[in-house]
């Protein structure tokens, strides 16, 4: 199996560069991030440590370079229900691209407003990773998006991530 490379960005170790990279993207779009701030007993799921917190959208990320797993699927559904936090899960590198998200939807006028139609259980949303103009503090929330929309923000931040180099001491 081939290991990761720890890379260190803005003070932090990060256990892959794709995680730095996701850093990287989350600081060009102006969008806070804490890094690995906090471990969860999930009970029977097990403990679990989410890789970002985004305190301006309120929201944990999970980054992986390929799909997650069952076990890693639900230990973000229960994240997700225990603390009323969506859990973004970024795929690979940054793209432009609308990334899901899991949440946790209640009918009963509880989190998150936008899914009183849904009845109680998981609910997967896809937003756009730019800052929303018109609601600060959230991600645009989308049902997908298509070869014709363009962000540049977003844009500018996907560059930025994929062209951070992180050899030799170098801080993108």
């Amino acid at each position: 199996m081939i290991q990761a490379i720890e890379t260190r960005y803005k003070g932090y170790r990060f256990r892959s560069r794709l995680e730095a990279r996701w850093a990287v993207f989350f600081g060009a779009l102006g969008i806070d991030w804490e890094y690995e701030k906090e471990g969860y007993d999930l009970g029977n799921t097990g403990f679990y440590l989410p890789d970002f917190w985004l305190p301006q959208v309120k929201m944990w990320a999970e980054v992986k370079p390929e799909k997650l797993n069952d076990t890693e699927r639900r230990k973000c559904e229960v994240l997700a229900q225990e603390t009323d936090h969506p859990c973004l899960m970024l795929i690979g590198v940054p793209e432009n691209k609308a990334y899901e998200a899991i949440s946790y939807a209640v009918t009963d006028g509880g989190w998150p407003g936008e899914y009183e139609g849904v009845s109680d259980g998981w609910a997967l949303t896809s937003y756009v990773l730019t800052a929303h103009r018109l609601r600060e503090g959230r991600f645009y929330w989308c049902l997908s998006i298509s070869d014709t929309d363009h962000f540049s923000d977003t844009e500018n931040a996907v560059n930025a991530a994929r062209s951070a180099r992180f050899e030799h001491g170098e801080q993108p």
